[in-house]
C-alpha cells in the first residue's frame, strides 16, 4: 500500500513537473516565434542567393517554416512591432526559464510564478543580453552564408577566414551561452562581468559544453527535421524547455561548485 502510494506521488510531483515545463516551453515560443522566425526568413533569403531560386521559402524547417510562414500573413507594421517586442523579451524570458531549470535540476520546488518572477527580477540586464544575441546572431548569419564577395585573391582569402571565425564563433557562444545564463541568474553582477564568468566556466569545462550542444542539436534535429508533423507540436510544446533543463543539468552545477560555493564560504568567514 505505501510503495502504491509513493508511485502515486511520483507520478503526480512527475506530472506536475511535465505542465510547468510545458506551459513555460509555450510562453516562450510566443515570445520568441517572431525572432526566430526573423533568423529564419534570413536563412531563406541568404539561401534563395546562394542557389538562384526566386520567390517562396526554401523549406529547411518544415515545421518552423510553416510558423514563420503564419507570421508572414500579418502586415508588414505589425510583424516588425511584434519583432521588437520579442527581441526585448527575449534575454528575460531566456533568463528565466534558465532560472526554474537550474532550481530544478538541484531538486528545489518551482512555482509556475518563479519563471515571471524571475524575468522580471532579470528585466534590464536580460534585454541587453538579448539584444545582443538578436545583433550578434544576424551579423554572424550575415557572415556566413551572406557576407562579401571579391575576386581578388588575398580579399576572398580574408573573406573565407571571417566565415570560418565567425562559424567558430557561433559554436563558442552556443557552449557559452548556459553557463552565462546560468551565473546571471544566481549571481548579481555586471552585465559584462557574467559573460566574462560564464566564458571561463564554458572554457574550464569544454568538453562538458560541446556535448550538450551536440545532444541539443541532435534533439532539435530529431523533433524538427527528420518528422516534419512532429515539430508542429514539439515546437510549441517541449523544444525549447527540455533543451534548457539538459543545459541547467550539466551547466548548474559548474557555477554552483567554482561560483557560489566559494562566494558563500568566503562569506561565512567574515
Amino acid at each position: 500500500m505505501q510503495n502504491a502510494e509513493l508511485r502515486m506521488q511520483n507520478f503526480l510531483k512527475f506530472f506536475r513537473l511535465a505542465h510547468r515545463l510545458v506551459v513555460i516551453n509555450f510562453v516562450c515560443f510566443v515570445a520568441f516565434l517572431p525572432v526566430i522566425a526573423w533568423f529564419y526568413l534570413l536563412l531563406n533569403s541568404y539561401l534563395h542567393a546562394a542557389v538562384g531560386i526566386s520567390g517562396g521559402m526554401v523549406d529547411i524547417l518544415p515545421g518552423l517554416g510553416y510558423f514563420a510562414g503564419v507570421l508572414l500573413r500579418l502586415p508588414i507594421p505589425a510583424f516588425y512591432f511584434l519583432l521588437a517586442v520579442s527581441a526585448v523579451l527575449f534575454g528575460p524570458l531566456l533568463l528565466g526559464l534558465h532560472a526554474v531549470a537550474g532550481r530544478m535540476v538541484l531538486g528545489q520546488h518551482v512555482w509556475l510564478s518563479e519563471f515571471f518572477a524571475e524575468a522580471r527580477r532579470n528585466l534590464r540586464q536580460g534585454a541587453a543580453l538579448g539584444l545582443i544575441l538578436v545583433v550578434a546572431g544576424q551579423l554572424m548569419l550575415w557572415n556566413v552564408f551572406g557576407g562579401l564577395t571579391s575576386d581578388g585573391a588575398w580579399i576572398g582569402f580574408l573573406i573565407v577566414v571571417s566565415r570560418w571565425v565567425s562559424v567558430g564563433l557561433f559554436l563558442m557562444a552556443g557552449i557559452s551561452l548556459p553557463f552565462v545564463c546560468q551565473v546571471a541568474v544566481t549571481m548579481e553582477q555586471p552585465l559584462w562581468i557574467v559573460v566574462k564568468n560564464g566564458v571561463i566556466l564554458a572554457r574550464v569545462r569544454l568538453l562538458r559544453g560541446g556535448f550538450v550542444l551536440l545532444t541539443i542539436a541532435g534533439y532539435w534535429w530529431v523533433t524538427t527535421v527528420t518528422v516534419p508533423w512532429l515539430s508542429l507540436v514539439a515546437l510549441p510544446l517541449v523544444s525549447i524547455a527540455i533543451p534548457a533543463l539538459v543545459q541547467a543539468w550539466v551547466c548548474r552545477p559548474v557555477v554552483e561548485k567554482y561560483l557560489v560555493e566559494p562566494r558563500r564560504r568566503m562569506n561565512e568567514t567574515v
